[in-house]
């Protein structure tokens, strides 16, 4: 809705940790809430930036909460790009093994709250704090989260299915592929498809190809044959874009009318649209 606020990078007003504002803790999701998760098979596709800007659009263009669950452990994107790298936020490794109690207290700690209905989770920096996904672990803190937000958008990297069983990714309501469009990308992505369960047939499962326009890229027909399954959606590599995000905030970008940001807010409609809301 365009009379929400939007992110800012003020450092005074831009963000607070949900322990200032513990009203938004106060279990304000619907009865149906919906996990979206985003994987690609291949590192450097992109899966990162589709995850923020889509997480960010619904954010900006809806009156729901969305939680953006960045699971990049070791990495520091997520911090970068919304500018919370200060060390002041607490990571979901710091829960440790209270995925099962995962009550209004825990999460004041851990959500970092915007000015829209975003809503953040970063991961830890230290590799070795990864008890949330161990064993049944997640899929509690996942349960858990629900109680609280309308949407969670997880970034999920590949690595990550060693650590989840696969059974467990039936808690997810929505799957996002994202690939670029090279032979190498593209047969990686279809063995990830293929890994996931029935996911090819999925109503909820969108596949993206991200950086279309850059060269070697496979023609729609090669990546029919490859794949199998339908793009939902072709979105073009823009360095000017990819400089805004990385240095203003993914807000900032939808206040420009380019083909990349009006293909990712066509994706991102098409998915709220089908969401059970």
């Amino acid at each position: 809705m365009d009379h929400m606020k939007t992110l800012t990078r003020d450092k005074n007003n831009k963000k607070e940790i949900v322990s200032e504002r513990g009203e938004n803790m106060q279990n304000t999701a619907k009865p149906e809430s919906n996990v979206i998760l985003f994987s690609s098979a291949k590192g450097g596709s992109g899966c990162s930036f589709i995850t923020t800007a889509i997480s960010t659009y619904l954010a900006r263009k809806t009156s729901v909460n969305v939680l953006l669950l960045d699971l990049n452990t070791g990495k520091r994107d997520s911090r970068v790009i919304f500018d919370v790298d200060d060390g002041n936020y607490k990571d979901y490794g710091d829960i440790g093994n209270a995925a099962g109690s995962l009550d209004t207290s825990v999460l004041k700690r851990l959500v970092i709250n915007f000015d829209n209905s975003l809503h953040l989770i970063i991961p830890p920096l230290d590799p070795g704090k990864k008890e949330i996904l161990e064993g049944d672990n997640f899929n509690r803190f996942l349960e858990g989260l629900r109680d609280h937000f309308d949407i969670i958008c997880i970034d999920f990297p590949y690595h990550l299915f060693r650590y989840i069983d696969i059974g467990e990714i039936d808690i997810a309501d929505r799957f996002v592929f994202v690939s670029l469009p090279d032979i190498v990308s593209i047969n990686n992505t279809r063995i990830l498809m293929e890994y996931i369960d029935n996911a090819k047939t999925h109503p909820g499962s969108y596949l993206v190809i991200n950086k279309y326009n850059v060269r070697p890229a496979i023609s729609p027909t090669g990546l029919t044959n490859i794949l199998k399954f339908p793009v939902s959606s072709f979105i073009p590599y823009d360095r000017d874009i990819e400089f805004l995000i990385n240095t203003r905030g993914p807000d900032y970008i939808f206040n420009y009318n380019l083909r990349i940001v009006r293909s990712i807010s066509e994706l991102s409609q098409k998915i709220y649209e089908e969401l059970d809301l």
